[in-house]
């Protein structure tokens, strides 16, 4: 039996349709309209890789269509330990600590003991975006 770590909190929003002038960016016209939140949902993933490449690939299909828009968050929690739901913060410091690791390991062979991961005390709310990064493209 799987558990669902992570949730994709999905918003969806609706406009009017209106004028755009040929070749207007989505993210222009964003800008310029009254938005609505039409309703929300959630889905339920395997972990936080999963859920931000289902999130950009969400993105990805509303990218065409001028009168909705959706804004998407990964909720990952606190017991997971995964540099995908890290803030650009914690994002540093899990890099330091695996650079500190490495460096002990290489000067102390005989005697090194693993730490055990650092965990947070709250969920991490991670927004996804268009330049959000593919977590499954950088592990190839």
């Amino acid at each position: 039996m799987a558990s669902f770590p992570t949730t994709l909190l999905i918003l969806y929003f609706v406009t009017t349709p209106a004028h755009i002038s040929p070749g207007e960016k989505k993210k222009v016209q964003e800008i310029n309209a009254n938005w609505t939140l039409q309703t929300t949902s959630q889905l339920q993933t395997e972990d936080p890789d999963s859920c931000v490449w289902l999130g950009k690939k969400m993105i990805k299909e509303f990218e065409p269509v001028n009168t909705s828009t959706i804004r998407l968050y990964c909720i990952c929690p606190k017991e997971v330990v995964n540099d995908v739901c890290f803030n650009k913060q914690e994002k540093k410091l899990a890099k330091d600590r695996k650079a500190a690791i490495e460096e002990d390991k290489r000067n102390h062979k005989e005697s090194f003991v693993e730490p055990k991961e650092v965990k947070t005390d709250s969920p991490r709310f991670l927004p996804i975006g268009p330049d959000t990064p593919d977590p499954f493209a950088t592990k190839r």
